[in-house]
């Protein structure tokens, strides 16, 4: 048993349980994604000890945290490639320089908001609560400014390459 939300009883933790839990979402999700969630679940740990620290059991608070950031993973990632399955990206030899102008000015005309969601997200390849965090804006929000960029840019580039 930990004492009540002493830090040292964090570092205990850390060190006992880190290692071993790596391990385990590693064979389920991946060294990479697993490595990232357990990080994520200690860092909000340490940010709430005071409070975690009292649990009956906090090392098992943080195994919940990093198995449910885990399974958001890979529930994203899933997400992603059924998204990237039903389009087929063109090759770099295939992309001509009028296509690339086309989108470039496909997002230029795209709402500031829109615009700035997409490009945070995709170009910077930040998740959409940091998007929504950097714009002032809910999660919610973001994930609609996404979706309609989306719509946007596929109706814009469709039209391009009908004419």
């Amino acid at each position: 048993m930990y004492a009540m939300g002493d830090s040292d009883d964090f570092e205990a933790v850390f060190r006992a349980e880190y290692p071993r839990l790596v391990r385990a979402l590693g064979v389920a999700f991946g060294i990479g994604v697993a490595a990232d969630a357990v990080q994520e679940a200690f860092i909000e740990a340490d940010r709430r000890w005071r409070r975690i620290g009292r649990l009956e059991d906090p090392a098992g608070w943080v195994r919940r945290v990093a198995i449910n950031k885990a399974l958001t993973a890979n529930r994203t990632r899933r997400r992603r490639a059924r998204v990237l399955a039903g389009i087929r990206p063109e090759s770099p030899e295939e992309i001509d320089s009028a296509s690339r102008l086309d989108l470039a000015a496909a997002v230029a005309a795209l709402p500031d908001r829109m615009r700035l969601t997409v490009t945070l997200h995709y170009l910077a390849d930040l998740p959409v609560a940091e998007v929504a965090n950097l714009l002032g804006v809910s999660v919610g929000t973001a994930k609609s400014n996404l979706h309609d960029a989306r719509s946007r840019l596929r109706a814009a580039l469709k039209g391009i390459r009908n004419e």
